[in-house]
């Protein structure tokens, strides 16, 4: 019957507009990783790129996008959830941040291969019990868990056949 304009007035891209933009992604959202945030930008703003950098930078400059930060808290984070060390990189990765940044948060997680054990111990007497594995198709499942947990082949290995009493 009636007709409505579905005329969108295009605002102009403008550096103001960009950092907005990315304060509110912040503000709303939590914290992102600068290359993340980057690419959050430019797709919104992929008409005009010219003032994602420049926002970015000015983010980075005040200390509001602070990549080793979030890197070092979300690190912490998948610790006390019993992750291992590969995974945790795997999601650092995903998330987005440069290597060295990642290298330098597992760096600090300051855990022996005795507290990677204590945790890969953890998760195995929950879904397996305490008793030593001996069936070959459950200790592969097993690995594989473990594995996939984040912990080497070495440190699951020894997990799966530990014995209490040692």
């Amino acid at each position: 019957m009636y007709k409505k304009d579905n005329i969108v007035k295009a605002q102009d891209i403008s550096y103001e507009r960009v950092k907005s933009y990315m304060m509110w992604l912040i503000g709303k959202y939590g914290d992102y990783s600068s290359k993340k945030l980057l690419q959050k930008a430019n797709l919104l703003f992929r008409e005009d790129c010219q003032y994602n950098q420049e926002a970015l930078d000015y983010l980075l400059e005040r200390g509001i996008v602070d990549d080793l930060r979030y890197a070092q808290r979300l690190t912490d984070s998948l610790s006390e959830r019993n992750i291992g060390p590969n995974k945790i990189k795997e999601k650092l990765y995903g998330k987005g941040f440069p290597s060295d940044v990642i290298n330098e948060c597992i760096a600090g997680l300051e855990n022996s291969e005795e507290d990677y054990f204590d945790k890969a111990l953890i998760l195995k007497v929950r879904k397996f019990g305490e008793e030593p594995i001996e069936d070959i198709k459950l200790k592969q499942k097993a690995l594989r868990h473990l594995i996939s947990k984040g912990f080497s082949f070495s440190i699951a290995n020894k997990v799966i056949g530990y014995r209490g009493e040692q």
